[in-house]
């Protein structure tokens, strides 16, 4: 049992202890992006000399907004005879009957556009794309998800940055979102995105540290994909693999905060499952992949900033790490409480820093002072996936590739008036359930024996109240859809 108590014993302070630096670092990016500023562009073409672009638009099974995607997309303030637009359509529903439809009507109006479409969906995301390379793209292409609202000007604001500027690889925009004020779950859960744009990418960025593309809303220069390898689906973030290549080659990636495009936030708690899922495995794939690289091919300065942003997701899996073994530990009499009270102490004001972060991108976002409020309903929400995050850490730790499951879209806006549709996503119930239910029931375990001791340990059983409350909140959903069914 001894041997138990301290194998337990040290887990739970290695879990807490590397537990530390994110909110810490989430706070530090905070002051860092502080009077931020876009760079200033050096150079700009002249309207005779603009280069052509490609815009790629990769599809999969986007029926309900497709149509307006195209048509928002027709509205791109840049000269038709240097813009080209590839629709890398992958669907198997009725997406392409309404794809062919709308395109035969832009290309009256003069747009070029090219349809490509595939036998198998081979490498997914990444492949769609590599396939279009593939087929032919311009010196610059922009790409866009689906569900994206470009601006009329994107491409102006854009396109600039890149004359006589050969080491720019690649130039990300922030995401607005189209349905902000879908729901109360939308609201809080922005809160999330926009601590990404508003306080981590641009504190980065400060701090010259590596940044990600994040999949849509950015231009890249096809030499520079070329250079680093190309698109590869040995990712579920192919997104930020290339990136982190294209800057181990010594291409910059410029971040504009002030540059913005609308997307669909995920709006219930099972589409948020599908994206966070993803990015998870994704994430840990790319440490597997990049990351002796990234040490041997970034500067000292940069390498830890890189390596807390490379394994952001090992947080849920810290947590689950951490509160277990806090349960299991309570009910060894040898256990003595005054050390994890003064860690508690430390690891409570470091949280508080992170949610201070978060505040910055509520204020920066220009919302109203109320919606700081919202990020107590943003965390609740978001820890009820720490064991679903967590596992799909490990899984991209053992294993790369596998299937890109899309995040639904519904095209959704800021009101539910007139929203007939069933946005309740066709998730089974699967192994994860059972570990969330194990989960579950050993934090109450972890409750009970805190209530009963109390003092001290009053404090950590606020935390694994809401933890509980949180989860139980997502059991009782999966439980719910899946009788539904």
């Amino acid at each position: 049992m001894d041997f138990l108590f301290y194998i337990l014993l040290a887990i739970n302070l290695i879990s807490g202890i590397l537990l530390l630096p994110y909110p810490i670092n989430l706070f530090f990016l905070a002051i860092s992006s502080r009077n931020w500023e876009d760079p200033p562009l050096r150079d700009y073409y002249e309207q005779s000399e603009l280069p052509e672009i490609t815009i790629q638009l990769p599809v999969y099974n986007e029926s309900l907004i497709i149509h307006r995607t195209l048509l928002n997309l027709s509205k791109l303030l840049y000269p038709l005879d240097k813009l080209r637009i590839q629709i890398l359509d992958d669907s198997t529903d009725d997406t392409s009957s309404i794809i062919d439809s709308t395109v035969t009507s832009l290309k009256k109006q003069g747009f070029s556009i090219e349809i490509i479409r595939r036998n198998n969906r081979e490498g997914y995301k990444a492949g769609a794309l590599a396939n279009g390379f593939e087929h032919g793209v311009s010196e610059f292409v922009a790409i866009f998800d689906s569900d994206f609202l470009v601006k009329p000007d994107f491409l102006e604001k854009t396109i600039h940055y890149f004359k006589n500027n050969d080491d720019l690889g690649a130039v990300q925009t922030r995401w607005d979102h189209s349905n902000l004020y879908y729901s109360l779950f939308t609201r809080s859960m922005s809160i999330g995105l926009d601590g990404h744009f508003l306080v981590e990418k641009p504190g980065r960025r400060r701090r010259n540290a590596f940044i990600t593309f994040n999949g849509t809303g950015g231009v890249w220069r096809r030499s520079a994909v070329e250079k680093c390898g190309g698109w590869s689906s040995m990712t579920l973030a192919e997104d930020l693999d290339l990136a982190y290549r294209a800057q181990m080659e010594g291409y910059e990636i410029i971040y504009l905060r002030n540059v913005s495009n609308s997307q669909e936030i995920p709006p219930t708690i099972r589409c948020w499952i599908i994206q966070q899922s993803r990015w998870a495995k994704g994430f840990s794939q790319n440490l597997r992949k990049n990351y002796r690289h990234f040490l041997r091919n970034s500067q000292k300065k940069s390498r830890i900033q890189g390596s807390i942003h490379l394994t952001q997701y090992f947080v849920p899996l810290l947590i689950v790490l951490n509160t277990v073994t806090s349960s299991i530990l309570l009910y060894f009499p040898m256990f003595q409480g005054t050390t994890y009270l003064i860690f508690g102490l430390v690891f409570s004001l470091a949280t508080i820093l992170g949610i201070i972060a978060y505040v910055f991108s509520v204020l920066r976002a220009n919302r109203p002072m109320r919606d700081i409020l919202l990020i107590p309903f943003f965390l609740f929400w978001g820890a009820a996936l720490v064991v679903r995050m967590g596992l799909g850490t490990i899984s991209g730790l053992c294993k790369k590739g596998g299937e890109f499951v899309r995040t639904p879209k519904f095209n959704l806006s800021n009101s539910k008036k007139g929203i007939k549709i069933d946005i309740r996503e066709r998730i089974p119930l699967d192994k994860v359930f059972i570990a969330e239910l194990v989960y579950l029931t050993i934090l109450s375990l972890g409750l009970v024996k805190g209530i009963e001791l109390g003092g001290m340990y009053l404090s950590q059983v606020a935390f694994y109240l809401f933890l509980i409350l949180s989860m139980l909140n997502l059991v009782v959903s999966e439980l719910l859809h899946a009788l539904a069914k």
